[in-house]
């Protein structure tokens, strides 16, 4: 087994992407919210509650992404950015990748304003209106995102885990907490 060095990320929710090695080897990348590598001994490490971790592995190349992505990063497109990145730098295929996206709020509990909800008018069908509340499916999102940038929707797994329900899952809107659900990924793994 190949010894692993550890990279995370300080997340800004934006749609900073960057590429890392084992001469990353312990950083914490500033201002990132995806990173992609292709070195065997390198794990990729995310921190969220209730945002979403997702997991890219192109098994072909053996590349891989992770992404932590709430409603702004989506905004931002940072899947988008994050496959071009891996397109360009990594040579991979769309149509390869295999995606994951980790535990995460489910839209039953993820309430927004109409100032969040208009962001995603090209996918009515990840608002839901109810009570006269709005509540946004960040998974959905993500999928739908994916699937326009040439991901094979058989390749993408949602976890079915909301942060909000399962009370051993960390989540920010249940619980205002500072605690943080840790998923890291490397190539070995994948």
């Amino acid at each position: 087994m190949i010894p692993l060095v550890m990279i995370g990320m300080s997340q800004v929710h934006g749609n900073n992407v960057v590429r890392v090695s084992v001469k990353d080897d312990g950083k914490t990348i500033e201002n990132c919210d995806a990173l992609i590598s292709n070195d065997p001994k390198v794990t990729l490490s995310v921190r969220v509650a209730d945002c979403l971790p997702i997991s890219v592995i192109d098994e072909k190349s053996h590349s891989f992404g992770l992404i932590h992505a709430g409603w702004r990063g989506l905004e931002k497109e940072i899947i988008k950015k994050t496959i071009e990145l891996m397109q360009k730098e990594l040579k991979i295929k769309n149509s390869d990748l295999k995606i994951f996206i980790g535990p995460h709020i489910c839209q039953k509990h993820y309430e927004v304003k109409n100032d969040v909800s208009k962001n995603f008018a090209e996918f009515p069908e990840t608002v839901l209106q109810k009570d006269n509340k709005e509540y946004l499916d960040l998974a959905k999102i993500a999928e739908l995102q994916l699937i326009r940038v040439g991901v094979k929707k058989q390749n993408i797994e949602i976890s079915k885990d909301c942060t909000f329900e399962d009370l051993h899952l960390p989540s920010f809107r249940r619980d205002k907490t500072s605690e943080r659900l840790i998923v890291r990924l490397n190539v070995q793994g994948s």
